[in-house]
Order: structure tokens, then sequence, then C-alpha cells
């Protein structure tokens, strides 16, 4: 997640760390986005006088606070608020996220930069996934995170120590983007329970800010999955490539299992060309899944996931001619095919799902999970 630290800014009251924010230009001000709690008092029953209050952004530079969007009855709904600062910076200095609406969908996982009151650093944490809106508010949500995670060295937990984190920006993890959902506003039961309640960005609407917030389903399909980039890798994986491939000393044992399963399967004028194909889908499926589908971790566990259940699957082809090996490596590949389709179908298209298939195959061939055996 490069340069999501620019995102992130530190409220200050009277120069004393309060609590997190995320901070970024729109339009030609510096805004940033905070639970209301951390300027209205915990209770929400404090008048803040705007002149004590600032925000310090990732390069240690401090901006007064000029305005709060949000009075202190949005907050006490809603617990978010928008501060609109004074700042003479290059706003080009910042960056501004994509906003999205509650990210409904348990695959992904999010993640937030916070501080807590002793640390002298926002530290990064991952690995959350969303639970379930809240009952009490439709701008609310809750998140799981790693218990652990809400434990300090004496082995307390609670949000006396994690202090700080309020208003920490939740963000989509692992995307070439920068998408933010909202941010953090209570750690509940005192984190006894492994979860981090957030108020969604859908809530500043209310406040007449319109952040052009997206909704979170389009995610559901990782556009930097694209049509076009699976094309690209296909077309670099030339004759030049294969041959390079096949010359690689560490690609020797694969290239050994290649080429002693596949005269079982095809005459010999066509082993070559077979070979090629073999190799070829083996390329343009690693490439695929270490430049295209690792751009998003929570889609490429899902194949991960998928790949290693399969893997667990007896892939032996009992065949008396070249004709039934044939047919049984193609039943294999459907089968396959289909499985991946049921798992991941709804996060992949058509090609990519096919990519994915004819890779697994292929990795198989090369190693020693596909086997072909002659009945006795």
């Amino acid at each position: 997640m490069e340069h999501l630290n620019k995102t992130t800014g530190l409220i200050l009251k009277n120069e004393k760390y309060v609590g997190g924010s995320v901070i970024f230009p729109w339009g030609e001000e510096l805004l940033c986005i905070t639970a209301g709690h951390n300027l209205y008092g915990k209770n929400f029953d404090e008048i803040p006088n705007l002149e004590e209050w600032s925000v310090s952004d990732y390069l240690g530079n401090c901006h007064g606070v000029r305005e709060c969007l949000g009075d202190i009855d949005h907050a006490k709904e809603y617990d978010i608020i928008v501060l609109k600062l004074n700042s003479k910076e290059d706003l080009s200095l910042y960056l501004c996220p994509c906003f999205y609406t509650i990210p409904r969908n348990p695959k992904h996982s999010f993640l937030f930069r916070g501080k807590y009151e002793s640390a002298n650093e926002p530290i990064l944490q991952k690995n959350l996934s969303f639970n379930v809106v809240c009952q009490d508010s439709i701008h609310k949500f809750l998140c799981d995170i790693d218990k652990e995670k809400l434990i300090n060295s004496s082995f307390k937990t609670g949000s006396t120590w994690l202090s700080g984190w309020s208003g920490s920006g939740l963000f989509l993890d692992n995307h070439d983007e920068l998408i933010c959902f909202g941010v953090m506003i209570e750690i509940p039961n005192d984190g006894n329970d492994g979860q981090l309640k957030f108020t969604s960005v859908t809530a500043i609407d209310i406040l007449g800010l319109d952040l052009k917030t997206q909704d979170s389903t389009l995610l559901n399909y990782d556009k930097k999955l694209s049509k076009n980039s699976l094309t690209s890798i296909i077309d670099q994986t030339t004759d030049e490539a294969i041959s390079n491939w096949e010359k690689e000393p560490i690609n020797k044992p694969q290239l050994d299992y290649i080429n002693l399963k596949l005269p079982k399967v095809y005459q010999d004028k066509l082993l070559e060309e077979k070979k090629n194909y073999v190799i070829k889908r083996l390329i343009v499926g690693q490439t695929f899944l270490s430049s295209e589908l690792r751009k998003n971790q929570s889609i490429f566990d899902c194949y991960d996931e998928a790949y290693k259940v399969y893997n667990l699957v007896d892939k032996e082809i009992d065949a008396d001619s070249k004709k039934e090996a044939r047919i049984g490596l193609n039943n294999m590949i459907s089968e396959y095919e289909d499985y991946l389709k049921d798992q991941i179908g709804e996060l992949l298209n058509v090609a990519e799902v096919k990519t994915l298939a004819l890779y697994g195959i292929s990795n198989w061939i090369a190693n020693c999970s596909l086997s072909f055996t002659e009945d006795e």
C-alpha cells in the first residue's frame, strides 16, 4: 500500500495527540475525516474551540482547523465529522483516496494505519475482514481483527491502551488504488470480541459534502484484473520465451516430466507442439498469478485455497491407448475448470478462470501429481 502514509493525519489538541484521521485534498481545500468524539468528547458533551485544534500530516506539517462539518448532534449519531484545514502547502503533496460504501464482501482484506497514544509513529494493522452492519445504524459496521493485536505486553485488552486509534481510515488491502471505506470509531467490549467498529463515509453525504462515493460491490471484481492485462501476458509469451524456459536448468525436472508423459497422450509428430503448449500455459499462468492476481490478496487466497483442495484429488488416468489418455485428460481439464468456476467464478472472468485451469493441469503434468497408467 504505497503512499498510504500520505493519507494519515494526526489530530492534535494544544499539540497533544488525540486520534487519527484521513487527510486528503478536495478541490482547492485540504480536508480530513475523523471520528466525531475526537473533538466532541467521548460523551459528546464538549464544544471544541477550533483554535486549539490542528492536524499533523506525514511531512510533520501542522494545519490549523478552519471549520468543522458536523455539529454535536451529527457527531453523536454517526460519530464522523469532516475538518476543513488551514494549509499553505502544495496540495499535490497529498493524495485523495477513492471512497466506497460499506465493504460487505467477507473475502476482502482491509487495513488501517493508526497510532495509539504511547506509540511514536502510526502502525499498520492488516488482515481485517467485514463482519456485519450494525443494527443501530446503516452507516456503521463491524470488522473482525486478530484479538492478539488488541492485547498489549501486559496482556491487557481494551480501548484504554489503544486510545488514539479512533478516526483511523479503513482501506482495502493489496490494491493499486487507495480505497477508503470509513473511519474507526470504537473498540467494542474492550476488544474481547476481536472486533472494531467503523462509520462509513456515506454518513458524510448527510453533511452536504459529495465525496463521489462508489458502490463497494464494484470491488467484487478487481478492476485491475482486466482482459487487457491477460492478453498482454499471452502476447509476451513468445516462442523465444518458451525456448528460454526450456534452457533454464531450474526447469529441467518439470521438462523431464513433460517429456515423459506427453508421449502417452499424443502421436510423435505432435509432441513438440503439445510440449510448447504445456510450457506456454505454465508461463502464462505463473505470470498472471504473480503480476496480476497478487494485486488482490483476497482473490489470490480464494484461488490458492481452491487449488490446494483440488490438489488432494487423485489425478491418475487409466488408459490403454493414446486416445483414451486424451479423453481422460480433456475430462480432467473440464472438471477442474468447472470446479474453479464454482469457487472463484464470481471474482474472475471466464478467460481468467480458463487460464488458471489450464495452468493447473499443466503444472500437474510437469510434476508427479498427474499420471497415466495402463490397465493390467
